[in-house]
Parts: structure tokens; sequence; C-alpha cells
């Protein structure tokens, strides 16, 4: 009898092919079909969710209550969608401590009040101990369509650009270390913080972006190949135009981790028209969060969905999605 491992948790192609094998074979439909961030609905509702595993629940930067909210109002980002309403779901360990607790919710409260968010109903559920990590946290977001399309779009053009709103990795290698599974001197702050406001200055602006997608589980790698798979394209890269914070390119160096497919709480890949490109990073750099936002690779081709990564060293390979987990749960 087959068991369930981590890989299908992972975002990476054991995600993938579980996903298009056992819920789109199930639960097809014109929005599910989609794998987006969220799913419109009607009159202009969107609607997200996610659940929220990691453990130690705090670490450099941030912690769960952080994690989970920022998750949602990024995902509702990623649909342009401005939140209005979440759900919250507590499964808590037996004997966790009540503190820990009340601190994560503190923290989802400050957020909530910063960006109007209503927690409007819930649930809370105690499993006994050993039988789970600490505190897991499911957050479904409800917002509303801030503009007049919808994201993603349905079609992309060669020479359409591809933009990184900053460093990858950080949120994993902050995790890690609390797990005390990567050991280095010095601080590297989780990238985890809410994407609402960038995603919000660049249509203020008159950008109009055709993709918008958090880089969570699975990491870039994982980000540029669902765009080159659903837009049916093919995605060219360069290496150099990455920003990348060099403390964890030292890690992944030594522990022989891949730095594109690790897992970030407050990037975002996009997508724009050639014409809109340079003005979006600029706009984008006005924003710390952002402040290292850069133009990275382009569309190059039609109809062949694959990612090319052009290296440092002026070499092209194939930048693909990770087969499964690589690395402790960090999400």
């Amino acid at each position: 009898m087959s068991k369930v491992s981590l890989n299908l948790g992972s975002g990476g192609k054991a995600s993938y092919r579980f996903i298009s094998k056992e819920i789109l074979s199930r639960f097809s439909n014109e929005s599910l079909n989609k794998l987006a961030d969220g799913a419109n609905i009607e009159n202009g509702l969107v609607v997200t969710t996610d659940t929220f595993t990691v453990y130690p629940p705090f670490f450099d930067g941030g912690n769960i209550g952080i994690l989970a909210f920022c998750g949602m109002i990024n995902d509702l980002a990623s649909m342009a969608a401005e939140p209005l309403y979440m759900t919250m779901s507590l499964v808590i360990e037996e004997g966790f401590d009540y503190e820990t607790v009340i601190n994560v919710l503190d923290e989802i409260k400050l957020l909530s009040d910063r960006y109007n968010v209503k927690l409007v109903t819930g649930d809370t559920k105690i499993v006994e101990k050993g039988k789970m990590e600490g505190l897991h946290i499911n957050i479904t977001g409800i917002g509303k369509r801030y503009t007049d399309y919808f994201l993603p779009c349905d079609s992309y053009d060669v020479g359409d650009k591809i933009l990184l709103t900053g460093a990858v990795g950080e949120h994993s290698v902050a995790v890690l270390k609390a797990k005390g599974t990567v050991s280095f001197d010095g601080v590297v702050n989780s990238d985890v913080a809410p994407l609402w406001d960038i995603v919000k200055a660049l249509i203020d602006n008159g950008m109009s972006p055709k993709f918008i997608r958090d880089v969570t589980r699975g990491g870039l790698a994982t980000v540029l190949n669902e765009l080159a798979l659903s837009g049916k394209m093919k995605i060219f890269v360069k290496e150099e135009a990455i920003p990348v914070n060099e403390k964890v390119k030292a890690v992944c160096d030594i522990y022989g981790f891949d730095i594109y497919s690790l897992a970030c709480e407050g990037r975002m890949v996009m997508v724009f028209k050639e014409n809109e490109a340079e003005k979006a990073v600029g706009i984008l750099k006005q924003f710390g969060v952002s402040k290292d936002a850069a133009l990275i690779g382009e569309v190059v081709e039609k109809d062949k969905p694959i990612v090319v990564l052009e290296t440092d060293f002026g070499g092209k390979t194939v930048l693909d999605m990770p087969l499964g987990e690589i690395l402790p749960r960090i999400c």
C-alpha cells in the first residue's frame, strides 16, 4: 500500500502531479483549473485559502501568525484583489505554550487592523499531545477585485518581461536556522511581509501586470515553471539579474541547497508588457519590501513550455521544478 510522503506538499513536481491527477480529475471547473493563488467567484469577489504548519513558530524576522496573515493577503494580491474578510482555524497541540498562542494572535490582530481585514468566522481544535507540532493555522481570505481585468491573464507575448520583487530564499534560511538545520554567524531575517501595498501602487499608477505570483513553496524555480506551463511559452532568465542575499547564497553553497528552490514569503514574480516593465521596477523600488526589484528575464518563444537559465558563467541550463521535498517544512 502506497503512503503519503512529504513530497506531496513540497510545491514541486510531486505536488503538481498530485493536484493534476487527484484534485483536478475530480473537481475540475473553470476557476480551479487556472491553478492560481485564488479564485475569482461572483460579483468581483476573490477567495483564497492556505494552511501554515511551520515549526518552530517563531524565527528571525517573523512567526507563524505573521506568516499566515501575509500568505493570505499576498495570495489575494496576486489576484489583484483588495483584502476585506478572513476566516481563521487554529489546530493546537495539547500542552503547547498558551502565551505563544496569545502572542501569535496579537501579531495577526495588528496586521488585520493595519489592512482593515475583518475576521468573520473561525474554529479551534485541540489535538492530543504528540500528534502534531505545536500550532497549525488555516486562513481563508476574501477580497474584491481592484481592477476590471482578471489575473492571471490567458495570453502572453514574446518580449513580455519577467520581474522579481526582491532577493530569494531568506524565509527558508531563517526557518532552517531556527530549526537548527543550518548554523552560521549573524542573522538572516525571513522576507515574510504583506505585499498588497505594492500591487495596489502598481495598479494606481496605471500598470497592468499580466501575472503575479508570490514565491512560496518550491521557490522561484517552481513559479517560473508554472508560468511557462500555463502560458505555454519559453522563458529565458539571467542568473546575474536575480537579486540574492549573499549570506543566503553562502548557506546554499555550504549545505548544497538550490537557492532557486528555496521558499520566500514576501517576494513576487510579475509579468509586464515590454513598454511597462521599467516603470514598474521604478514604482516597486520606492517600497522597502521591493527595493531590490529587478527584471530577470523575458518570454522568448511561444508553444514551448520551458525555463532556461543563463548562468553567471555564460552557460545555459534548464531551470526545472524541484522534484520533491528538499528541505524540512518551512511554511
